[in-house]
């Protein structure tokens, strides 16, 4: 025997569905934004020694990992703020690279 949902509850699970996806833009809003202030910082300043090369590497790697994940799933918060944080962290990998061999022409200098 099968038991089919009601209109109703169809509608509420939809609502919640939409929901759970608001929470999960917001959250991954709010977390990927966290690398726009060292990226800001960086250029501004033109220095990107405190930074770690292997934080943002090892991050991407990971993050590659949830892209994956959430592509499988279909998932658009997945998919879309671990596709912008992917970015953001190679913008700060090019700014360690570019500010680091900046600093070693300064030294050599």
């Amino acid at each position: 025997m099968v038991i089919r949902a009601k209109g109703h509850q169809r509608a509420r699970c939809s609502q919640t569905m939409e929901f759970l996806t608001f929470i999960g833009l917001m959250a991954g809003l709010i977390t990927t934004s966290s690398f726009v202030p060292q990226i800001i910082k960086g250029y501004r300043t033109g220095s990107m020694g405190d930074v770690s090369l292997t934080m943002p590497l090892l991050l991407m790697i990971g993050l590659t990992l949830w892209l994956i994940y959430g592509i499988y799933l279909r998932d658009l918060p997945i998919v879309l703020w671990n596709g912008v944080a992917i970015g953001l962290n190679c913008m700060i990998v090019l700014l360690k690279i570019r500010y680091g061999i900046k600093k070693e022409i300064k030294m050599g200098a």
